[in-house]
């Protein structure tokens, strides 16, 4: 019987070792699918879900930015000017692409073959009238059609002695012959500078008339009037380093957006944790208590269950003789069995 129940007390201590080695081993992965965990990595799962989303949202805020605070920096109208008795001149319309009080350098641009009787021209003028109305008329200043701004500047082709002239030509003959070239001269004559214009829409150019003057017929390819926004400042740093502007405010919209939306969740969460709980009713005192009676007899009854094991290890002591008193084989396994008595009834004592 010794031998069985040192075997029980290997088993148990083995397979308590076994349960301690698996808990040891199985620990990292119980903290790994806790609900602490799982709500770490739902957590993280919806705040990269909204960096995203917020990394998006901030590249279209840039963009709605950029096109906003930006203006058309290189505006371009061809005139079509219009031949007759008395000068040519032509007309362009405008769409809302100015901003106001954003200084603009105006141009006009003719490409004008070097024929002689514009080389024979000489200095001639240019006349560019801004009007903040579309009229049906041919655009010529009244009462009624007052003009925003006007200039008046002087041109001419560039000269060219018979000598040069014939030099050039013929050094240019095969470009001529081919088509890759033409006799002509693109003129660039600067009509304004840095003009700005007063806020309100009837402030803002809708239309323009350019008008060609001199005393001999003209002969003209081509008439363009160029506005150019002269940029300073952010405007300037945001259209010069485009690359560079967008990584930079992008991350500044991201990073205030990202702030938001943590402050927010904090405060939801703030919010939705100070609610007040369902409090659980307790029951009334004397539904709980027991009846005095019932409770007497369950002590009576455990006092008896106790009892009867002990009583029964007395006897049985009682009916084993000591160790020496007799000799034998018997008398070894007698004491065996009542050291196994005496252990468990020591064990016994110690649950109690």
């Amino acid at each position: 019987m010794a031998d069985s129940e040192f075997g029980d007390e290997s088993e148990y201590g083995s397979s308590s070792a076994r349960a301690v080695i698996m808990d040891a081993v199985l620990a990292p992965f119980r903290a790994l699918v806790s609900k602490s965990a799982l709500r770490l990595y739902l957590n993280t799962l919806l705040f990269m879900g909204a960096a995203a989303f917020l990394i998006g949202i901030s590249a279209i805020a840039y963009g709605i930015f950029y096109f906003k605070f930006i203006p058309t920096v290189g505006l371009q109208r061809e005139v079509h000017l219009q031949f007759g008795n008395g000068n040519p001149w032509g007309t362009a319309n405008f769409d809302s692409e100015f901003v106001a009080l954003q200084p603009y350098d105006v141009s006009v641009t003719l490409e004008l073959p070097r024929t002689p009787s514009n080389l024979d021209t000489g200095n001639f003028m240019l006349d560019l009238t801004l009007f903040s109305s579309r009229p049906a008329s041919s655009l010529l200043p009244g009462p009624n059609n007052a003009p925003i701004s006007q200039a008046r500047r002087p041109a001419i082709m560039t000269y060219a002695s018979p000598l040069v002239d014939v030099a050039r030509r013929a050094a240019r003959m095969p470009l001529y012959v081919v088509g890759w070239y033409r006799e002509s001269e693109t003129l660039e004559v600067p009509m304004m500078e840095q003009l700005e214009f007063a806020k309100g829409v009837q402030n803002l150019p809708q239309s323009l008339r350019l008008e060609v003057q001199s005393d001999l017929k003209m002969q003209i390819y081509t008439a363009r009037v160029e506005f150019r926004a002269r940029l300073t400042g952010l405007s300037w740093l945001m259209y010069r380093w485009k690359i560079t502007s967008f990584v930079v405010f992008s991350s500044l919209f991201w990073s205030v957006s990202i702030l938001s939306a943590g402050l927010t969740w904090l405060a939801m969460t703030w919010v939705l944790g100070t609610e007040p709980k369902n409090e659980i009713k307790e029951e009334p005192e004397d539904s709980i208590k027991e009846d005095p009676e019932e409770q007497d007899t369950s002590d009576e009854s455990s006092e008896v269950k106790k009892e009867e094991p002990e009583e029964q290890e007395r006897r049985l002591l009682s009916s084993y003789p000591a160790e020496g008193d007799e000799a034998g084989t018997g008398s070894g396994l007698e004491s065996a069995e009542a050291r196994g008595v005496q252990r468990r009834r020591s064990h016994l004592t110690q649950t109690d």
